[in-house]
């Protein structure tokens, strides 16, 4: 089933952190969960053979999954396939953060080098990566300082 995303309702991965690797598109929705009207992501993909795939993007919305998680893909109907059961954990943790509107992101953007984070934007929307769990605690820890002068909002995306 060939999906036609529509912008006002799906998340689309314009620059993924893996774009290169980039051979297969899933969808996921997120059950009326997501901003505004946006109700379902498009979500990247490289063919890792047997049934499987490597996400080579950075969900903005989307649970569950992380970058470089190989995964099983599921027709779920309406949205065509979606990803299904993660196979192969990467070692990958996702962060989302929400930029204040008119902040200074100087400290953000040194934050994100320094941590060697995978960065990818949508709007005043960042999801970025980092490998493994003591970088993640380490820039979790930066990302607390940020919150509290008011320059950002973030999750961590727990899997």
């Amino acid at each position: 089933m060939s999906v036609t995303p529509n912008p006002d309702e799906w998340a689309v991965h314009r620059s993924p952190a893996w774009g290169d690797r980039v051979d297969f598109v899933a969808n996921a929705k997120f059950d009326g969960s997501g901003p505004g009207t946006l109700g379902c992501e498009q979500l990247l993909f490289q063919r890792a053979g047997d049934g499987r795939y490597r996400l080579c993007c950075i969900p903005f919305f989307t649970y569950g999954y992380s970058l470089g998680d190989v995964v099983t893909l599921e027709d779920h109907g309406e949205v065509g396939l979606a990803p299904g059961e993660v196979v192969e954990r990467s070692d990958h943790w996702s962060i989302r953060v929400l930029v204040t509107q008119d902040a200074d992101v100087t400290a953000f953007r040194t934050l994100l080098r320094t941590h060697e984070a995978e960065v990818e934007m949508l709007g005043r929307l960042v999801a970025c990566s980092v490998v493994g769990e003591e970088r993640m605690l380490d820039l979790r820890r930066e990302l607390d300082q940020l919150e509290r002068e008011g320059v950002l909002e973030y999750e961590t995306v727990w899997t």
